[in-house]
């Protein structure tokens, strides 16, 4: 019986033809792609690491997003709350107005009604809601927004803090809406004394408001700090997923065409094989 020629063929050049097939066309899809690393087999080490960039460039997006979040509600709060410092300077200027010695009571009651408006202009401010739909001076705790790997920040105060507990000296408390009344009352209702009284009420809600607006500034400021570390970490670890991902063109090509040329080097060997007649192999 006569032996297939087939399987006098040497088994190697076949598999290196084959594996020269397999490189050339990862090596075409690469070039394609642009993706050197596109299956952990390509290269385990890198792929690792390039998971594991991945993390972290999806962890960093959202903490970005957060930032901007942060950060318009961090300058909704500051406006606001430098609109309330302006309505309590103005409203300690009607004070003082209403205490010098030339004013009727009709004077006193204008003075008094302004106090009303500028009132009615703090609980609008305080009712505002966000940007995102939700309300900026919120009921509950202060809304901790996160930034980093257990970074939070607190874009703006919640009500509690912007409206209650202001010293009014004497070791008193109030609320901003009890001290604007009761200015307003003492205008309207009581003597010199009374309006005098109200002096330091108003100076401690000037200064508890103030307050606010110095933790808004530190906010800002920190804010402004992680965006800008965002951004550089952003650069960095795309930079390194680039290294590790990316194909570098020219060396793709100078690879390929070399791929090219050894497989047409191996079919040409195979080739001559081939031809080769029965009385060869049988010689």
């Amino acid at each position: 019986m006569v032996q297939s020629i087939n399987r006098s063929r040497p088994p190697e050049e076949v598999a290196q033809q084959l594996s020269l097939s397999r490189l050339i066309a990862d090596q075409q899809k690469a070039i394609s792609t642009g993706q050197r690393v596109d299956r952990p087999s390509d290269d385990p080490q890198a792929w690792l690491e390039i998971s594991t960039l991945a993390r972290f460039q999806s962890n960093e997006a959202a903490w970005t997003s957060n930032v901007g979040r942060a950060e318009t509600r961090a300058t909704q709060a500051e406006a606001s709350l430098t609109a309330i410092t302006d309505g309590l300077i103005r409203a300690r200027e009607l004070l003082i107005q209403a205490s010098t010695g030339t004013t009727t009571a009709q004077d006193r009651e204008g003075l008094a009604l302004e106090l009303d408006g500028i009132l009615n202009d703090f609980n609008d401010v305080l009712a505002q809601r966000d940007n995102f739909g939700g309300p900026l001076f919120g009921d509950g705790p202060p809304i901790r927004i996160p930034i980093g790997e257990e970074r939070y920040v607190i874009a703006a105060p919640n009500l509690a803090q912007v409206t209650q507990g202001i010293d009014i000296g004497g070791g008193n408390v109030s609320t901003l809406q009890q001290i604007i009344v009761d200015m307003a009352d003492a205008i309207r209702n009581g003597t010199d004394a009374d309006r005098t009284a109200q002096f330091s009420s108003a100076s401690g809600a000037i200064d508890h408001i103030t307050g606010l607006l110095t933790k808004q500034g530190v906010a800002r400021n920190s804010l402004e700090a992680t965006k800008e570390q965002l951004g550089e970490s952003r650069l960095a670890l795309a930079e390194r997923r680039s290294q590790l991902e990316d194909v570098d063109a020219t060396e793709a090509i100078t690879r390929l065409q070399t791929l090219l040329t050894s497989l047409e080097a191996a079919q040409a060997v195979y080739g001559r094989v081939s031809q080769r007649t029965l009385l060869d192999y049988l010689g």
